[in-house]
Formats: C-alpha cells, sequence, structure tokens
C-alpha cells in the first residue's frame, strides 16, 4: 500500500512541478535540424522538432533528454535547475559514414507488393535502438552439464561437479539442451512471421495456413537463417526461403 501511494504521490509531484523545456536544435555549423526526435528518459514522453529546429517538452530538473536524428551522433542533457529558464541550444555532430551491407532481396517488381515483404518491422525495438534505452534482459537459462567441459575438463584439478555428473548420467542434460533448441526455433519463426507479410508466402505457392510449417522445416535443414535472424539480417533469411522453397514442396 504504501508503495502504491509513494508511486501516485512522484506521478502527482512530478506532473505538478513539470514545466515545458523549451530550446533550439542545430548541427555543427548552426544550421537548424527539423524532424529531430526529443525524448523523456523517464516519462517517455516524445516530440520532435519543428521547421526551424525548435522544440518544447515537459521535464524537471535531473531528468535526461535524448536527442536522436538520422545521419547525427545521439546526445543527451540532463536537465538542471539552471536550464529551466533558459533556452537550450543542443548542437548534434555528424554521424560517421557507414557501408551497408549488401543485401539480396526476392524482389517482384511491384513496389508496392516488395515493400510488403520487409514492411512487418518492431517499431518499439526500433526506437529503443535509437534512444539508447536500455533492452530487456535475455530469458534466464540454466547451463546445461556438458561432458567434455565439466568432466573430463575437471578431472585433473578433482573439481568435478556432482551435479553436472548426475544431470549427464540422468538425461537432465540431454533434455535441456533440447527443450532449448526447441525454444530457441519458436522464437525463431515467430520473429519471422511477425516481419514477413503472408502475401509474400503465397506468391511462393504456400498457403496461409502452412507459412509456420514452411518456416520451421527451412529452419530445421538450413542453419543458416537461425544465424541470419541473430543477426536481424531479414533479407538474407528470404534468400536462403528461395533454396529451401523446392525441398519443402517436394517432400
Amino acid at each position: 500500500m504504501f508503495r502504491i501511494f509513494l508511486l501516485l504521490f512522484t506521478l502527482i509531484f512530478s506532473n505538478f512541478f513539470s514545466q515545458k523545456i523549451t530550446g533550439l536544435v542545430r548541427d555543427e555549423d548552426g544550421n537548424a535540424l527539423p524532424a529531430t526526435l526529443v525524448f523523456n528518459m523517464e516519462t517517455e514522453q516524445k516530440i520532435y522538432t519543428s521547421l526551424a529546429g525548435e522544440f518544447s517538452i515537459d521535464a524537471i530538473a535531473g531528468q535526461e533528454l535524448r536527442f536522436v536524428r538520422a545521419g547525427f551522433e545521439r546526445s543527451s542533457k540532463i536537465i538542471s535547475a539552471a536550464d529551466l529558464d533558459s533556452k537550450l541550444i543542443i548542437t548534434l555532430a555528424r554521424d560517421a559514414a557507414e557501408i551497408e551491407e549488401v543485401k539480396i532481396v526476392r524482389l517482384t517488381g511491384d513496389i508496392q507488393q516488395d515493400s510488403k515483404n520487409l514492411a512487418k518491422q518492431d517499431r518499439i525495438s526500433q526506437l529503443q535502438q535509437e534512444i539508447g534505452v536500455p533492452l530487456p534482459p535475455e530469458k534466464p537459462r540454466e547451463k546445461p552439464a556438458d561432458f567434455k567441459k565439466d568432466v573430463v575438463g575437471n578431472l585433473l584439478n578433482l573439481a568435478v561437479s556432482p551435479q553436472a555428473v548426475y544431470d549427464l548420467l540422468s538425461g537432465d542434460a540431454r533434455r535441456m539442451k533440447t527443450e532449448y533448441r526447441y525454444e530457441d526455433m519458436q522464437d525463431n519463426i515467430a520473429w519471422i512471421l511477425a516481419r514477413v507479410d503472408e502475401s509474400y508466402f503465397t506468391e511462393l505457392g504456400i498457403s496461409p495456413e502452412k507459412s509456420k510449417a514452411f518456416v520451421q522445416f527451412s529452419l530445421g535443414i538450413e542453419p543458416e537463417i537461425s544465424r541470419a535472424v541473430k543477426a536481424r539480417n531479414l533479407s538474407k533469411v528470404l534468400l536462403y526461403f528461395e533454396q529451401t522453397l523446392p525441398k519443402f514442396l517436394n517432400r
């Protein structure tokens, strides 16, 4: 009850005492930068600068503002008491040009259709990555026992773990590895299906109800697809689908 009261008090306090922080975002040459994302890290409020590079956002002393714009290095500003009565001037430095990876995508020639194949993206994760919000921790997993590492490798120093020996003899280690492989495959299937439009599979001759089976089949016979998913390279995933499709249709 006390925590709930404290949370409500904090929200009311923040909303009551917060005020508009105004400012200007510009580049190193003094040119205004419109459409720059201004993000309050504590309240998660976000706005974009105007055509003149100006912004106005709610904040209080101690809160951090992030400034993000494509082609420029991300910048942050901790609001001080002095900033409450003055106009912020934020200068963004240009980011070093990056050579993007050449991606091979199965194109149909129809711009609208091709864009659908790559249209589904995790906007929230993309925004969090650009802003710098910490991503959620990976799912906790107990490390399965390994015969070479946990038994053979520890024989010389007499540090063999009895639990590791039991897990290996009872089959728990093998079952754990199998369970983890299954979970990883399901995560990879979900990641792909969330980003590939159903029309893509339809054009390949795969009905919507069999799209999941096709993705699972492809992951099972082509390990490179899992590596492409891990690298978040959807274009490479689609490229490997071109190779697994005949095997799926002729199985």
